[in-house]
């Protein structure tokens, strides 16, 4: 399962979890199974539609926010992203490993965290970035 989407691995997990086939799940969360079906094997796109994708995780029982990204989309609580140009900043920092370069204005963020770092003669704390940023990475592009 490992070489499967970020989508695909959760959804089909939480099909076999909950014991559901193809059809029935289908008809409970009011898809079209021959859609679904080629969703599954990768050969379409994850539905684009949010109420869509929060229906399927509500069935599933899984982190709608998080099936929203595993499907390439932005959950409409992550708005607070666009407004927010500290926010949006240090997220894409931690996920990217790099600065925004977006239209943004790089805000001074507080210094938090564990990690000490020299640079010029200077000791400066930087955040603890989770281990699991390079994966976070794949799973948003």
């Amino acid at each position: 399962m490992t070489g499967q989407a970020p989508f695909v691995r959760r959804v089909a997990e939480g099909m076999r979890r909950s014991g559901l086939t193809l059809r029935s799940f289908c008809r409970e969360v009011e898809l079209d199974p021959s859609f679904f079906s080629k969703v599954l094997s990768g050969k379409r796109s994850p539905p684009s539609e949010e109420e869509v994708l929060r229906r399927i995780a509500a069935r599933l029982s899984l982190d709608a926010a998080e099936l929203i990204v595993a499907a390439g989309r932005i959950p409409s609580e992550w708005q607070a992203l666009w407004k927010d140009p500290e926010l949006f900043n240090s997220t894409n920092e931690m996920v990217t490993g790099r600065n925004a370069g977006s239209r943004f204005q790089r805000q001074p963020r507080p210094k938090v965290g564990a990690g000490r770092m020299e640079r010029e003669g200077k000791t400066e704390t930087r955040p603890i970035i989770p281990a699991r940023r390079q994966e976070m990475s794949e799973e948003l592009l």
